[in-house]
């Protein structure tokens, strides 16, 4: 019997072996690109086969603010922006200066989680990641950004020591002068071939940063997303057996069409009271501003009235209003008290807004080993750090909401 017995040992241990997981953020990726990309002219064959033959949402409802460093770490740990600490982009006070460090956190993360568990983690210019705790990192971090143009030297020098030379060795084109996504995954390709971490995070930038300039669904944003198809196909190919992909983003996007200035507006029709415009909201606790906006709602690029618990519970810190309202599709609201009260915008994409705006959903796919085909709605970004982590198998206790990987794995 002790074949047998033996037989037995080593399946267990193989069983017991973490599933590899590698999650890769297209910053502004839309869920209108991955729903319908003919629709929008655009060819992405490898997200596509993610989609199709994974578990695919049709949006994902994203945290307050919508803007990249919160949204990055609500992915990792679970909680909002408010429990996590990384509640802007900036630091308040302080422009340009982001939330760089992992010492900013308040809330454990993915990689706290596996490193716990004895796993071997890799992170690729995810956002607040500067410090120690990840096994092989190329943090997010800049000392100046020119444009969007940033320094691979200010990331090499906050990186893991020696990791530079060593991708390098395999990829000579990867030490440049600026970062970009093919440098992004170039470094994962390395990880997965080489080091075979258990957890493996990139974030690739290039498509936000087009759509800030362009558009969104503009050619310069459709060539960058069909760039990043193609870096995907190419990087998978070293994607060990078994292991499972996540492809996220951290929010959706609009084209800032029409401006409208609701303090412009009060002061026309002679209302004086108190009004804000915030997370891409116009909002007001006095009464007769509050009964004024109602009379808008469905004019002016006025959508609706959001209801006031769902403010609350996704933005705590608008609790001191009496009443949201949000825009239509192509309109911002704008705090401005000067200049005309309907007018036009400068035509450039732009995120910040409302989570539960109309067509404005960040994406998420799972695809790879163990992930059955499987259609899962409209989730919540509070889904996918316990998602992830029960892939891993590790424990993120202080998650809002539970897995789906009950739901997804075969």
């Amino acid at each position: 019997m002790i074949v047998p017995v033996l037989f037995l040992l080593l399946a267990g241990v193989a069983a017991a072996e973490p599933r590899r997981l590698l999650v890769i953020s297209v910053d502004g990726l839309d869920a209108r690109y991955l729903g319908d990309p003919g629709r929008h002219g655009v060819g992405i064959p490898n997200l596509r086969k993610l989609v199709r033959e994974g578990a695919a949402a049709d949006g994902v409802v994203g945290v307050t603010p919508t803007v990249t460093f919160p949204s990055h770490t609500s992915i990792v740990t679970g909680v909002p922006s408010a429990e996590h600490g990384i509640v802007s982009n900036d630091q308040p006070g302080r422009p340009g200066q982001r939330w760089w460090l992992t010492s900013y956190l308040k809330a454990r993360t993915l990689w706290d989680a596996a490193r716990q568990r004895k796993l071997k983690t890799a992170a690729i210019y995810w956002p607040v990641t500067v410090g120690d705790g990840i096994d092989f990192n190329f943090p997010e971090f800049w000392k100046q950004r020119v444009g969007h143009d940033v320094s691979f030297a200010d990331i090499a020098e906050k990186a893991t020591p020696g990791l530079e030379a060593k991708i390098a060795r395999v990829y000579p084109s990867f030490a440049r002068s600026r970062w970009s996504d093919t440098a992004a995954m170039q470094a994962v390709r390395y990880l997965l071939e080489f080091e075979k971490p258990d957890l493996t995070l990139v974030h690739l930038a290039e498509l936000d940063a087009e759509q800030h300039d362009y558009g969104v669904f503009s050619k310069h944003a459709r060539a960058v997303l069909e760039n990043v198809d193609s870096l995907v196909g190419w990087t998978l190919e070293k994607l060990p057996p078994g292991a499972v992909v996540a492809l996220v983003s951290d929010h959706g996007f609009d084209n800032s069409v029409t401006m409208v200035r609701p303090k412009v507006m009060l002061g026309e029709a002679g209302i004086a009271g108190t009004v804000e415009v915030r997370e891409g909201l116009i909002g007001a606790s006095d009464p007769a501003v509050v009964a004024f906006l109602e009379k808008q709602v469905g004019r002016h690029g006025i959508a609706r009235q959001v209801p006031i618990a769902e403010v609350r519970h996704l933005a705590p810190h608008l609790g001191h209003w009496v009443a949201g309202f949000d825009m239509r599709q192509g309109h911002f609201a704008s705090a401005d008290d000067q200049g005309p009260a309907i007018g036009p915008g400068n035509g450039k994409g732009s995120h910040g807004l409302w989570p539960t705006r109309e067509n404005y959903r960040a994406s998420f796919v799972l695809w790879g080993g163990g992930v059955k085909p499987a259609r899962l709605g409209e989730i919540s970004m509070l889904e996918i750090a316990p998602t992830l982590a029960g892939i891993l198998e590790v424990d993120l206790p202080a998650a809002k909401r539970g897995s789906l990987w009950g739901r997804i794995r075969e």
